[in-house]
């Protein structure tokens, strides 16, 4: 009986030293208490889960990107990539009792939120191909807002995107177009007319430019690296929904000694449309952003063009 017991002593003790000869290669994190915090990209679960010695091992499920398990005494993160799935470790209770845990890459089917993505830029507008006497300043702010879905292509790091938009262009010039003239002031020969040419003394103003919204359909290419480099290539068909001028400082219209505030909304001869390509490319969060329009903002009837360039940064949190 003595003998049969030895025996199982022995043969317990050797499978314990096998697991730990096995469990040497793994990353270890040290333990005192048997509850853990786990952090899911910015997401922290408080003691959502309990060390378990005894079994052989222990999965925890995720369809996250960063995985950060927090012991009371230590901690230990995980970059997850899809193509890996599993991510073995070691934590040490007391110092003494090892619990073998894997962390399991699962994509989670219906997570919509996963293939959504919000992009914020901030840019300036740089026109070409410019009308007659249609000199903006160099800075012309502007902003953007769009959401897209993405569409993975297959296990790859290229995805489609595909989603709508709002832009506001805003051009700050030194002249006013024929829509805010009265028929005397307006030229035969051109659109916009020079605020110097207009009366004397020369007009002052606090406040003159053009704000032009749209509604957009952007098209992308997305590639996202293991490094978090992001690159996208694409097109977008822009459509005004609205057009506006306003003018604040001396009253043109009458030649009174006071200031005036015009506001002039659905200017005229605004194409029906604007397509063009756009890109991005950065790292992480934070990319460089451009598109170009290959069709002019005004039509032929105006006898002038236009085709703005924006270029500025772009904010996409998700890709």
């Amino acid at each position: 009986m003595k003998a049969k017991i030895i025996f199982l002593i022995v043969t317990a003790l050797f499978i314990r030293c096998s697991v730990f000869a096995q469990n040497d290669n793994l990353p270890v994190v040290k333990a005192n208490s048997v509850r853990v915090d786990i952090k899911e990209d910015d997401v922290l679960q408080e003691k959502v889960w309990q060390i378990v010695p005894g079994i052989e091992l222990d999965v925890w499920s995720t369809s996250a990107k960063e995985v950060t398990f927090y012991t009371d005494i230590d901690s230990i993160s995980f970059t997850i990539d899809p193509k890996i799935k599993k991510y073995d470790f070691i934590i040490l209770l007391n110092e003494k009792d090892s619990a073998r845990t894997q962390i399991k890459y699962e994509k989670r089917s219906g997570d919509v939120k996963e293939y959504i993505a919000n992009s914020f830029e901030i840019f300036t507008t740089i026109s070409t191909n410019k009308p007659e006497n249609f000199d903006p300043r160099a800075i012309n702010q502007g902003f953007r807002h769009s959401v897209s879905y993405r569409i993975p292509l297959g296990k790859s790091d290229f995805s489609l995107g595909i989603g709508v938009g709002i832009s506001f262009h805003n051009y700050y010039i030194d002249a006013l177009p024929k829509d805010v003239l009265p028929v005397s002031m307006q030229s035969d020969e051109y659109y916009f007319v020079k605020i110097a040419s207009i009366s004397e003394p020369e007009i002052s103003y606090k406040k003159n430019k053009m704000t032009l919204t749209y509604i957009d359909i952007p098209f992308e290419l997305k590639y996202h690296s293991k490094k978090n480099l992001k690159i996208s290539v694409g097109a977008k068909v822009d459509f005004p929904v609205k057009s506006c001028f306003t003018f604040q400082g001396s009253d043109y219209l009458f030649g009174s000694n006071g200031n005036v505030k015009i506001k002039k909304y659905n200017l005229g001869h605004i194409t029906n449309f604007q397509v063009g390509p756009m890109a991005r490319i950065g790292w992480k969060a934070c990319q460089v952003y451009a598109s170009y329009s290959f069709t002019p903002v005004y039509d032929a009837d105006a006898g002038s063009k236009l085709n703005p360039i924006s270029v500025g940064l772009s904010i996409t949190p998700l890709w």
